[in-house]
């Protein structure tokens, strides 16, 4: 059965077609999912209510409820197993203000939420299926219309013909969906922030990754106007997931492979595409400016975060001369793709070989960074041991076109700068966008910074500040 949305009206006058279509709606509603019902009194709504989430209940082998209007209490609760069902009337709700207190929208992402008299609704989800309901007097027939919205923009397809499953999102302000579609499947990025860099560069730049013959993913639409793009799917699974699954002493051996990979991803000669819109992208070059820019966000967000006001101006001034010099000791020159987020959650196992996801950040710049990234990832913890024998892997291989002494200053300054910044932005995270899960990764961060100036002399004076102005207990704040 595929019934086509956004387009004509189905027949539901007899009880049975209306039942039929409920049934076959239950079988790709999902949790998070919000449902409008729109039409007059008695046009066949609560009805349509009934047969859904007894449907539901029953693919579920759960007891079958007796569903009623809510008219008067507002809000009926179901169950079917795992699945919360709240089933609104806003029918007799005449204030915005009655409308917050009772919680319409407070969990939905983790139940299924059935609206009817949506109208009142001020501030929809962006993503949500509208039921228009209309009975016809003159010919005593009813029909149903259903549309079915993401970020909030009509999808012109077949009911049921794709399903849409949130993917974990990320530290950004893109927004990720799983669209099935038989045995395939794709990705949809949706960014309406930022979203000439998180679509338009993210796609060229994975256009140049692609004509080196670096695996990342290909773009099959983009629908630039309303934000998103779709793009090929490499797997539900990164090396952070298959890590986080087995004992940590497996792991070396799939770590020696992706300091091969990146290796062969530092030979990228192109800097330069046509992206989908036909314009040229160039790869920006990652001067010092910028590292200095992005270590300073320590400064605009953890300093003030932690420290008494009155010592914030004093801390701040002292620490950016202390990260500037450290800038200018950087040997080595920007000659090398750096993709900027090189870790284990943005590398997947992908046919024999590795794929590469979330490469919108990439720049041309030093040949220590993506090294520093992988080795020094603050999401994953790996031995000081292993640490040493990664920087060692990697230096065999490229011993004959490196000078080890500036290779090694670089690696040092570069992951010490990039785990203060690591730091800056989770806390940035925490309190601008509301995602304090970052913030119990920072002890682990100031672990990884305070292994990288215990006994370097390039970073001895970053040392005995950061030891003057930081205590241990402050730097432990937040772990578990």
């Amino acid at each position: 059965m595929r019934i086509a949305t956004n387009s004509g009206k189905i027949d539901i006058s007899k009880e049975d077609k209306t039942f039929n279509l409920a049934n076959f709606f239950a079988n790709f509603i999902t949790e998070g999912d919000v449902i409008f019902l729109y039409g007059e009194i008695g046009v066949g709504k609560t009805t349509f209510v009934k047969y859904l989430i007894n449907s539901i209940q029953k693919k579920k082998k759960e007891y079958l409820s007796e569903i009623t209007s809510p008219t008067f209490s507002i809000m009926n609760e179901y169950q079917a197993k795992n699945l919360n069902i709240n089933h609104f009337d806003l029918f007799r709700i005449d204030k915005t203000i009655d409308l917050n207190n009772i919680g319409l929208f407070n969990d939905y992402k983790n139940c299924l939420t059935i609206v009817e008299w949506p109208e009142k609704v001020k501030f929809k989800p962006h993503n949500r299926y509208e039921l228009f309901f209309e009975y016809k007097k003159q010919s005593n027939k009813r029909f149903l219309k259903i549309k079915k919205k993401m970020f909030g923009i009509d999808i012109n397809e077949k009911l049921g013909e794709n399903r849409y499953i949130k993917v974990k999102g990320d530290a950004s302000s893109r927004i990720f969906y799983r669209k099935h579609k038989v045995k395939k499947s794709s990705i949809i990025v949706y960014s309406k922030k930022d979203k000439k860099k998180n679509l338009l560069n993210y796609d060229a730049i994975n256009k140049i990754l692609i004509k080196n013959k670096i695996i990342a993913p290909k773009l099959y639409n983009q629908n630039y106007k309303n934000n998103y793009i779709e793009i090929e799917d490499l797997g539900n699974n990164t090396v952070f997931d298959i890590f986080s699954k087995r004992k940590s002493n497996k792991n070396f051996s799939i770590y020696k492979k992706i300091i091969l990979f990146l290796l062969k991803i530092q030979k990228v000669k192109h800097s330069n595409i046509k992206n989908f819109m036909g314009k040229n992208y160039k790869i920006p070059k990652y001067t010092k400016v910028k590292i200095f820019n992005e270590a300073k966000l320590f400064c605009d967000w953890y300093v003030p975060n932690v420290k008494k006001k009155e010592d914030v101006k004093r801390i701040n001034s002292e620490l950016k001369k202390l990260i500037k010099l450290l800038t200018e000791k950087i040997k080595m020159k920007n000659r090398i793709f750096v993709h900027r987020d090189f870790h284990i959650s943005n590398i997947v196992p992908y046919k024999n070989s590795f794929g590469l996801l979330d490469s919108q950040d990439a720049v041309i710049g030093n040949k220590a960074y993506d090294l520093a990234s992988i080795v020094d990832d603050v999401r994953f913890k790996t031995s000081e041991k292993d640490k040493i024998k990664l920087l060692d892997y990697y230096l065999k291989f490229d011993k004959n076109q490196i000078n080890k002494k500036e290779f090694e200053n670089d690696f040092y300054i570069l992951s010490v700068l990039r785990n203060l910044k690591i730091i800056g932005i989770f806390t940035r995270l925490s309190i601008r966008d509301q995602k304090k899960q970052y913030l119990k990764l920072i002890p682990y961060t100031w672990k990884l910074i305070e292994n990288r100036i215990k006994d370097k002399p390039v970073l001895k004076d970053l040392k005995f500040f950061l030891n003057k102005n930081f205590s241990t207990k402050l730097r432990k704040k937040h772990a578990n």
